[in-house]
């Protein structure tokens, strides 16, 4: 089950084009986000699903790759900061689930494209800042940033006191949680949160996946990113 406690911030800053190391009503139609908040969540005391075959995350899996995708394919053109056609871009070719046929299918390979290249976390759970330099044309190439974490809550645990939130970004971020597409917020929106409970599940492995797009130059960032149960932000456990 998913420990809350209070914490404070951690900064996390990576320069471009650095791939990160590893260790041995439906939101789904508009992809856009509610409201926001920061927070922190924390990892099982069994860090094994029920079935002890697959381990899963005591932080968060932050994938970078610096690749710097072009975004010219005129049926999914690209006009503004964190446009929403960017997102089909994304590289693990699942398109950010936008027009897939199987969405739990596509959202559970996506997963496996980051974990075949960050297998363990590389950041501990908690309220996320993160930052890496950026040059780009713009609206014309954008990198994508992957933040994973999987979590599991408890038989009984009431899945509405999961939240996500975040205060800002730049240039877009869409959020991901099994194989639904929660929200979305861009650059110079206000911060944002989500509810996650209708898209949980108790008892089973859960997976978050968020995509921060940059399409322009300069830096990309992500503030303020926790989970929260309840009004307490939930932080990782040892990485």
């Amino acid at each position: 089950m998913l420990a809350a406690v209070a914490g404070g911030c951690v900064e996390y800053g990576v320069k471009s084009g650095a791939t990160f190391p590893s260790s041995a009503a439906s939101p789904d139609e508009d992809t856009h986000g509610s409201s926001v908040d920061s927070g922190e969540m924390s990892a099982p005391s069994d860090p094994r699903e029920p079935d002890g075959e697959e381990p899963f995350s005591y932080g968060w899996h932050i994938l970078d790759e610096g690749e710097h995708v072009p975004t010219l394919d005129p049926a999914h053109p690209v006009t503004t900061h964190g446009d929403v056609d960017g997102f089909w871009y994304e590289p693990s070719g699942y398109h950010a689930l936008i027009g897939s046929a199987d969405r739990e299918a596509d959202f559970e390979s996506m997963r496996d494209y980051v974990l075949a290249r960050v297998p363990e976390p590389n950041h501990p759970m908690g309220n996320l800042h993160y930052y890496a330099d950026s040059t780009l044309r713009r609206f014309e190439e954008a990198t994508y940033t992957y933040v994973l974490a999987d979590f599991m809550l408890g038989p009984t645990d009431d899945a509405n006191e999961y939240r996500l939130g975040l205060s800002a970004v730049d240039d877009g971020l869409l959020v991901l949680v099994n194989g639904h597409q929660v929200g979305r917020v861009t650059l110079d929106e206000a911060g944002q949160e989500w509810a996650l409970g209708p898209y949980l599940r108790l008892a089973e492995r859960n997976t978050l996946i968020v995509i921060l797009m940059d399409n322009d130059e300069r830096n990309k960032f992500i503030q303020d990113m926790a989970f929260f149960k309840g009004d307490i932000m939930v932080v990782g456990g040892p990485l």
